[in-house]
């Protein structure tokens, strides 16, 4: 099985909504098939090659390898805090990034895909620039929204060529440009269009608005040839020949830093070769997880391409969350409007934080961080909920019974029933996590933990003496349960838990069936701390007023 996250650009550091709408999905999918027992390689690495990069990095003097080799780091460092397992986070300026993509559009090439066509160009006199991309904005061509750049607009999600935007100004100067005219070089996707439809129409277990916009797109308006060309001197070089000084445009090459981070990956192990068992064979199963603004790119251009190469195998599941707004408001890195990740963790365990992502996870329409819901949600849900069950348990084990687990004799039915209620809601999490519907899977490891708070407000262990012992014994097998659950979720409170429990796992060995082998009695555990700390009013009045900072 081989997972994907989304490339991030590396111009910037990492924010909340990136966690929420692509990291972590991603995360708890490749912890959670790990535990199944898969073979699992999960990939990502920064995308380096954009022009989005080259106009950053001349913003603030700096070239563009000065510019990722300052971010690259921060969001390497931001990952492994937070517990994002990858095996691998590459980056798409290394050397076998642009060996990839060199074999991938020479083969392109010599199979009728790529062409030569003379194409008119923005340019901007002032600064002697050519236009692409993110060095124009202007009026989109379909919406009419205004202040978009030059490949795609964020408002209606339309994919266009720069000359085709209304109205527009170079973001370097804000001048007026003029036009010209050049060589480039073209992407035949028309020709691929049946082709993609083809394999998209069966995919009907995709998230329904990521189906039903794929199909939408393919059917109304097909797909049109695109310039793959690009006049700077950043990122790899086209390898057709007469286009000498032209790179490739950034989204046909940074689809392929999956394929280039998974080689990477096998060099850094020692074997060259292992990267062709994850894309060369039809059995593999690849999961694509990404946010909706590049939905397009990855059930659209990503199938054409593999598709034209003809070698690799195509994504399986395409799994597109929407977007996180701050407050009521969309998140805007300009106007400092944001929750970066790396600052976050200044001030909160990676697991409050992956809690907090995956419970108002946007994974069918947007959702809203707000500082006041994020301290209910944790002192509500993960402390008062989850944490004070497990705490109870594992205290009264420790003080009233010397740390050692008690002989139940014989279970009575709700000791029984509650067993079973375990075993049921294990079951339907195994299936909401294999479907990826992630923020519910999160929810029944809540309603486990409040089934067993009822239970132990039902038996009253610290008053009904007599049947303490069988009560805390089928409780601790709740908690045991819980534990196995919380892996994929809050992977370092688990393994706290697993150590307080004197458990013999760790997150990344233990595997989802541990949830139905017991506790034995007499199994003795170690003194147990609680699991999760409240978030206060002070914390919230703070944090809220750093953002207000930001709108003066």
């Amino acid at each position: 099985m081989l997972i994907t996250a989304a490339l991030p650009y590396s111009y910037a550091p990492r924010h909340f909504g990136h966690l929420s709408g692509a990291y972590l999905p991603a995360d708890i999918f490749a912890r959670f098939m790990r535990m199944l027992g898969h073979e699992v390689l999960f990939v990502c690495g920064t995308d380096e090659n954009a022009s989005s990069i080259v106009l950053e990095a001349m913003k603030k003097g700096m070239t563009p390898q000065q510019l990722c080799d300052m971010f690259y780091p921060i969001q390497r460092d931001t990952f492994a805090r937070l517990g994002i397992s990858f095996d691998i986070f590459s980056r798409t300026s290394k050397k076998i990034h642009y060996d990839t993509v060199y074999e991938f559009y020479t083969r392109l090439w010599e199979k009728g895909y790529i062409y030569k066509k003379r194409i008119k160009q923005w340019y901007c006199p002032k600064d002697e620039k050519v236009l692409p991309d993110r060095f124009v904005k202007g009026t989109c061509p379909v919406c009419g929204a205004p202040d978009q750049y030059g490949e795609a607009c964020e408002v209606c999600a339309s994919w266009y060529e720069a000359i085709e935007l209304i109205d527009p100004i170079c973001t370097l100067c804000g001048g007026k440009p003029i036009v010209i005219e050049k060589d480039h070089y073209f992407l035949r996707l028309s020709a691929l269009t049946q082709e993609v439809l083809n394999y998209v129409k069966p995919k009907k277990f995709w998230r329904k608005s990521t189906y039903n916009k794929t199909i939408s797109w393919l059917e109304n308006e097909g797909l049109r040839d695109k310039d793959i060309t690009r006049d700077y001197d950043w990122g790899p070089p086209a390898p057709f020949p007469g286009a000498e000084g032209q790179v490739l445009y950034n989204w046909v090459e940074n689809l392929l830093g999956y394929i280039s981070a998974t080689k990477d990956w096998s060099i850094q192990i020692g074997q060259p070769d292992a990267w062709k068992k994850f894309w060369l064979d039809p059995e593999t199963k690849l999961y694509c997880f990404i946010g909706k603004d590049n939905l397009f790119f990855h059930t659209i251009l990503f199938p054409a391409i593999l598709i034209a190469h003809g070698d690799y195998i195509l994504p399986y599941n395409v799994v597109v969350n929407e977007f996180v707004n701050l407050e009521g408001q969309k998140l805007s890195t300009s106007r400092g409007w944001v929750i970066w990740l790396h600052e976050m963790l200044e001030s909160y365990d990676p697991d409050l934080i992956r809690y907090y992502a995956a419970i108002i996870a946007p994974e069918t329409k947007d959702s809203d961080f707000r500082w006041k819901d994020f301290q209910t949600k944790i002192n509500n849900e993960l402390v008062a909920t989850l944490g004070n069950f497990i705490h109870r348990v594992l205290l009264f084990v420790y003080t009233k019974f010397g740390g050692i687990v008690p002989e139940p004799g014989e279970l009575e039915p709700q000791d029984k029933d509650l067993l079973k209620d375990v075993e049921k809601l294990a079951t339907m999490f195994k299936n909401r996590l294999e479907s990826c519907r992630f923020k519910s899977g999160l929810k029944l490891i809540l309603e486990l933990a409040q089934l067993g708070n009822k239970y132990l407000n039902d038996m009253k262990p610290w008053a009904v003496t007599e049947s303490a012992p069988r009560t805390i014994y089928t409780a601790m097998q709740v908690v045991k349960a819980l534990c196995v659950l919380m892996v994929p979720y809050l992977p370092f409170s688990a393994h706290k838990l697993m150590n307080m429990m004197n458990l013999n796992l760790t997150p990344e060995t233990v595997r989802f069936e541990e949830f139905r082998i017991p506790i034995k009695p007499q199994h003795k555990i170690n003194k147990p701390e609680p699991l999760f700390r409240k978030v206060t009013d002070d914390e919230v009045s703070k944090h809220m007023a750093k953002l207000s900072l930001t709108q003066k």
